[in-house]
């Protein structure tokens, strides 16, 4: 144990060195080369008019060498447990040939992402955000010196995914060397405040299912966009920012041309199941968004919902599927109806019949300026959100 302590010290030493030109070699670099030296170039890829202040990226850079320490602290459980004899991941690995090498790598980078999502998210609730996650947010227009710019307990928990999955999957270190370059590269360009990726000949990103700057751009600014490195997490859970790729087209500089889509088979039964809603809204209580009736179109235009005054009760609103692409899944007289009260700013406390699975979900839907509504429906603890746009607003030409 004598001889352990000062051990453990000077491999700590030498991964807060590690960590620390890392990071200082990419926030610097990214800053230097986009804001600095190829600043004129890319004027065009710009995502904001402005820059965050001289003082914001000193204190994101000075709160980044704590988040580093942290890291190096927890990197410290590893080493502690292979020196104990206890860690043979690396050693197995190695025998298992260059095809896992890379498949390791690979597997790591998406488990990473679908940790960072739902550790991101949840680190959003109202209750943790201020004590884990506010720091980050402080800085609302970021820099690439945001990547680490960490509260002690969003820095802690970051930094345990590597030693969850070392300690679960065999994996070479060489692997957690290439996945730790991987993280910081992705993070620093999509804290740059400049657009990179290339554009599709319709205004899209070339590869779609890739974050891109614009897209964690729009999450430091209006919230939605949890994903770090891929979009698939934000599409299935509804929780991408509605306006992401017209907001990405603007920053390429390119028109962003319509595009209809088939809704995938999940996202229609959670549509039917959301189409069922009867949304009482009072006469007396002008402010409410009594004006919601109308025809809604789904995500991806996957479906149109019309809503209207109820035949039984003029004071509610009743949701009807009018169209769907795969009208064979929707069942003669499928459209139910809950009792919804308003609420803070939504309807609440209803429940519906997803009449495909015939589960009960409590359901909620928020108004978003005129043409947007934001809903969820849960059955127990499965949930789904989506986003509806007034059909008429897509339609409308852009000025």
């Amino acid at each position: 144990m004598p001889t352990l302590i000062p051990e453990a010290a000077e491999h700590w030493l030498k991964f807060i060195q590690t960590d620390l030109t890392r990071y200082a070699i990419f926030a610097i670099g990214v800053w230097l080369v986009l804001w600095v030296v190829l600043a004129a170039v890319l004027r065009g890829r710009k995502i904001r008019d402005t820059r965050p202040p001289a003082r914001q990226m000193v204190t994101e850079f000075a709160v980044s060498l704590r988040s580093v320490a942290i890291f190096s602290t927890i990197g410290l459980i590893p080493w502690l447990l292979e020196r104990a004899g206890w860690l043979h991941g690396s050693e197995i690995a190695s025998q298992w040939g260059p095809v896992w090498f890379w498949a390791c790598l690979a597997l790591m980078v998406v488990a990473h992402d679908t940790f960072f999502y739902w550790v991101h998210r949840l680190m959003h609730r109202p209750q943790l955000f201020r004590t884990w996650h506010r720091r980050h947010h402080k800085s609302h227009n970021p820099s690439p010196f945001t990547a680490y710019s960490f509260d002690l307990g969003e820095a802690a928990v970051m930094g345990v995914f590597v030693p969850i999955w070392v300690v679960a999957v065999p994996t070479p270190w060489t692997v957690v060397g290439l996945f730790m370059l991987h993280q910081i590269v992705r993070n620093t360009l999509g804290h740059s405040g400049y657009e990179l990726m290339p554009a599709r000949s319709d205004g899209r990103p070339m590869f779609d299912w890739l974050t891109t700057t614009t897209h964690h751009d729009l999450h430091h600014a209006q919230g939605y966009n949890y994903g770090l490195y891929f979009t698939f997490w934000d599409r299935l859970m509804g929780t991408e920012h509605p306006e992401y790729h017209a907001r990405f087209a603007a920053a390429v500089r390119k028109p962003l041309l319509p595009r209809a889509e088939a809704a995938s088979p999940a996202a229609i039964v959670v549509t039917i199941a959301l189409a069922a809603l009867l949304l009482p809204v009072s006469r007396a209580n002008a402010d409410t968004p009594a004006s919601l009736a109308g025809d809604w179109a789904t995500p991806g235009l996957g479906a149109v919902i019309s809503l209207a005054p109820c035949r039984e009760n003029s004071d509610a609103l009743c949701g009807r599927l009018i169209w769907s692409w795969d009208p064979e899944r929707v069942r003669p007289g499928s459209i139910g109806a809950i009792d919804a009260v308003w609420r803070d700013g939504a309807f609440r406390d209803g429940e519906l019949v997803n009449p495909e699975d015939g589960r009960t979900y409590r359901g909620r839907i928020t108004p978003d300026g005129a043409d947007i509504l934001r809903l969820q429906g849960c059955a127990g603890p499965f949930c789904q959100t989506q986003t509806w746009r007034r059909l008429e607003s897509i339609r409308r030409p852009r000025p």
